[in-house]
């Protein structure tokens, strides 16, 4: 059977009974419910006012807007119009919007009130809030979906422009379900908080292996600590999906509340989107002691990668599971041969079909279908992987290599240290000096000579920082992950106006 024979991401909501609640929704007053059943005739009704306008399949419509139900109505009804969903980052500038509604061709954008200001100037738009949009949801619902195939292109996700442009992953509707159906295999029934924006990878997979499941959604409108701990106790969430930096603040927000707040009902947490330390985990683990942690891998251009260990054995801290049955790995050095230390390959269905309007790029990263992910990896002996670093984020120190996220492990397992990020610094010796960003546990002193001890008794000494700067927040970038390019440009302020001072010692 060849893909094209093969599920529409549609399908992921026709998987629970039509009374079955999918959807919990906190954005609103009252935190509306909507059934499977509901949701699906909505989603219908979408569909068909998106065709009886004009769009044509395979036309990409923009979503803008901040987390709600109607994100979802939008998402699958773009798709059951046979169109494809082009997810965008509500917090990019204007010129970088234009940028990707320009490379994408996107006709239409659907949108918010909130974000109307960020949709450029002269494209097609309908809000959420508009009668246009209430028309829509009104339509007569469609007993057919648009003619799809499961090689035509389902989502046109840009990713986060760390390197120059965004650039676009084209991912087809038989991938999307491929990896849907093959991670949720064991998830039925789950209730699922997403508190992420849609526009993001983690939250928008969380919500699919949620449906894929029949479970329940409760959706925030955005990430807060406190109320994604009360939403928790109050719909008894038996599954967390987030980034490293949300548990991090949900930590500090229990630790206010003194611990007063039931969460028993969580059964499963998935950490992904970024790498994890040992420190958080064992807080995320003090958290949730009833919950088995995932330390979930994943890269928008292949999505699922490992998995639990087929004989049920505990994954050890940090590592992000063996690999998936039936995905294939390689992890390949820098003299090209396989080994147990490398960078990441990946082949499997879940694989993009490339970027858009990007061959060359394309070419570069797809090799034979597999897929090169520019992330380094260890394997143990036992079959664990372990994320290294990017290989974009590795810098040279005197000709080795340092990986920032070993050594922010090893800061992060120093009981002062809440959180820690390291960044490169110029130096005219040896080219570059790692050095640090700490956010101190509250309340606890700790100095720099201390820090720079611990890292020099517990790796290489020309990985530990030279410089060490105590601040109160780690910035975040627009997808809840730790803004490195704005922590390495404020390192080099800091060096700039103070060369001296900070620790440095070689």
């Amino acid at each position: 059977m060849s893909a094209s024979d093969r599920s529409h991401v549609g399908d992921l909501l026709t998987r629970a009974a039509p009374d079955t609640v999918a959807l919990i929704d906190r954005s609103r007053p009252g935190h509306p419910a909507t059934t499977y059943g509901q949701l699906r005739s909505e989603v219908a009704a979408v569909a068909v006012a998106l065709r009886a306008s004009g769009i044509e399949p395979g036309a990409r419509i923009g979503i803008l807007a901040d987390n709600s139900g109607d994100y979802y109505r939008a998402f699958f009804g773009i798709l059951e119009a046979g169109g494809v969903v082009v997810p965008l980052n509500t917090k990019l500038p204007v010129d970088t919007q234009r940028y990707i509604v320009d490379d994408a061709a996107i006709g239409l954008v659907i949108s918010d009130e909130a974000n109307v200001a960020r949709v450029p100037q002269g494209v097609p738009l309908v809000t959420f809030e508009s009668d246009e949009w209430a028309a829509m949801l009104a339509s007569p619902a469609a007993t057919e979906r648009a003619a799809t195939g499961g090689d035509d292109i389902a989502l046109h996700i840009y990713t986060s422009g760390s390197t120059g442009r965004p650039k676009g992953v084209l991912l087809s509707h038989h991938a999307v379900w491929w990896t849907c159906t093959q991670y949720g295999v064991a998830l039925e029934g789950e209730i699922m908080l997403v508190s992420a924006p849609l526009y993001h990878k983690n939250a928008l997979m969380g919500s699919k292996l949620a449906f894929v499941g029949g479970g329940t959604v409760v959706l925030l409108a955005r990430f807060d600590a406190a109320q994604y701990v009360d939403a928790i106790a109050e719909h008894g969430v038996t599954m967390c999906s987030g980034v490293p930096t949300m548990y991090a603040l949900v930590t500090a927000e229990l630790n206010r509340r003194a611990g007063r707040a039931d969460l028993a009902s969580v059964k499963r947490v998935m950490i992904g989107s970024a790498p994890i330390t040992a420190a958080l985990e064992d807080d995320v683990a003090r958290l949730f002691p009833g919950a088995a942690i995932s330390n979930s891998y994943g890269t928008t251009e292949a999505v699922l990668e490992f998995a639990p260990h087929p004989d049920g054995r505990p994954r050890p801290p940090t590592s992000v599971g063996v690999r998936h049955p039936n995905v294939e790995v390689r992890l390949v050095g820098e003299d090209g041969a396989d080994g147990d230390h490398g960078e990441l390959w990946v082949r499997s269905p879940g694989v993009m079909t490339g970027y858009h309007n990007l061959a060359d790029v394309t070419a570069e990263r797809l090799v034979d279908g597999w897929y090169r992910t520019g992330d380094v990896m260890r394997r143990d002996a036992d079959g664990w992987y372990f994320f290294v670093g990017r290989t974009d984020d590795m810098f040279v120190c005197a000709g080795e290599n340092i990986y920032p996220d070993a050594v922010e492990q090893i800061l992060e397992r120093h009981p002062a240290v809440h959180q820690a990020v390291v960044v490169p610094v110029p130096d005219e010796l040896k080219g570059q000096l790692p050095a640090a960003f700490v956010r101190p546990e509250p309340g606890v002193d700790v100095t720099v000579a201390e820090l720079k001890a611990w890292t020099l008794e517990r790796g290489p000494a020309y990985a530990h920082p030279r410089r060490v700067w105590f601040v109160d927040e780690i910035p975040l970038a627009s997808t809840n992950k730790i803004d490195r390019r704005a922590l390495v440009a404020e390192a080099g302020r800091r060096v700039a106006d103070d060369p001296v001072s900070g620790g440095r010692d070689d």
